[in-house]
């Protein structure tokens, strides 16, 4: 297995194992139903990093765009799950109105919420715009 294949899968797995623990505990946050979301994240996104790092394989880009590529998506994904947990665990929910409905939190908190999710979206859109399109031209030049 490459070596840039083993981070993601690890960090997925790590993610996973998080996901799991935060189920158990979804009902002593604040916010139970932004807890489930951080619970849902964590599980369904610990799978993606595990498959992307198992799909790596086939990803044409040079080292630079790679390791772009994949800390883009590792640091998303661990930056939306931060975010959403922050989130449960503070009320704080202003970036997130439907689950965030009903709760309320300090500006600072409101803040970090913010930063985390929508940073974390738009690493996660960086990084895997690179993978499809590593993934495209990795098949190209298989024919």
């Amino acid at each position: 297995m490459q070596d840039a294949a083993r981070m993601p899968i690890l960090a997925g797995a790590i993610l996973f194992l998080l996901g799991l623990i935060e189920g158990v505990l979804v009902q002593s946050f604040l916010n139970p139903r932004m807890a489930l979301s951080a619970h849902l994240t964590a599980v369904q996104s610990g799978i993606a990093l595990m498959i992307f790092g198992l799909v790596w394989r086939w990803v044409a880009l040079s080292s630079l765009w790679s390791a772009v590529a994949r800390w883009s998506v590792v640091a998303g994904i661990y930056a939306l799950w931060f975010g959403l947990t922050l989130s449960a665990a503070t009320g704080a929910g202003d970036s997130l109105p439907i689950a965030g409905a009903g709760y309320d939190a300090g500006p600072l908190a409101q803040t970090m919420v913010s930063v985390l999710v929508l940073g974390g979206i738009a690493g996660m859109t960086v990084g895997w715009s690179l993978f499809v399109v590593g993934l495209v031209r990795g098949f190209r030049t298989e024919r």
